[in-house]
């Protein structure tokens, strides 16, 4: 069993922390605790937050795009859907939930550097759903009332909101309402 390096659990830790907190949440000593490490040793690895929260996007991000590429674009679309709903309804209800989600609501407080890369993460999933909503719609018996790429941005959308909103409220309706509102629309 290999052993984590500093870099990999200050990346761990800061991504348990953005989910739970967000960008402002936390601090260095927060994160210095939890590995058991000085201060001055996560800015030898991070300078700043700015860089540290930058490479937590990329780590996340390049995760999320490998689960993404996972799914077998040849089963169902209706198992398709349920494959990628799979993380919101898990995540739905516990104390984290998605990075970029949750650094969206801190934008103005983000360096450029992120706002690209968080803009990058929501394109690629309304990207994968609409490609998802593209294989669907021959197994239609009606079109969508709106063109798939812009449905794609409704559902995932909604299905931020409905993970923050599960905090809010501590019921998992909304994301189970953004959900279902997926499964029907390829499901036709």
């Amino acid at each position: 069993m290999k052993t984590q390096t500093v870099r990999e659990q200050l990346l761990e830790h800061t991504l348990v922390l953005i989910r739970r907190r967000g960008f402002n949440g936390f601090s260095y000593r927060d994160l210095a605790e939890l590995v058991g490490v000085k201060t001055s040793s996560i800015h030898y690895y991070f300078p700043t937050k700015d860089d540290l929260v930058l490479e937590a996007v990329k780590t996340y991000s390049a995760t999320m795009s490998e689960r993404l590429r996972s799914i077998d674009t040849t089963l169902p679309v209706t198992e398709q859907a349920a494959i990628y709903l799979a993380p919101f309804r898990a995540s739905c209800g516990s104390d984290q939930i998605c990075l970029c989600g949750m650094l969206s609501a801190e934008t103005l407080c983000l360096p450029e550097s992120v706002h690209g890369l968080l803009q990058s993460f929501f394109l690629m999933n309304e990207k994968w759903l609409t490609g998802l909503l593209e294989r669907a719609q021959p197994h239609r018996t009606t079109p969508f009332p709106v063109p798939p790429a812009r449905l794609a941005q409704v559902v995932f959308g909604s299905l931020q909101s409905g993970l923050i909103s599960a905090r809010l409220f501590g019921t998992a309706d909304r994301v189970e309402a953004a959900a279902d509102t997926l499964l029907a629309a390829v499901a036709g």
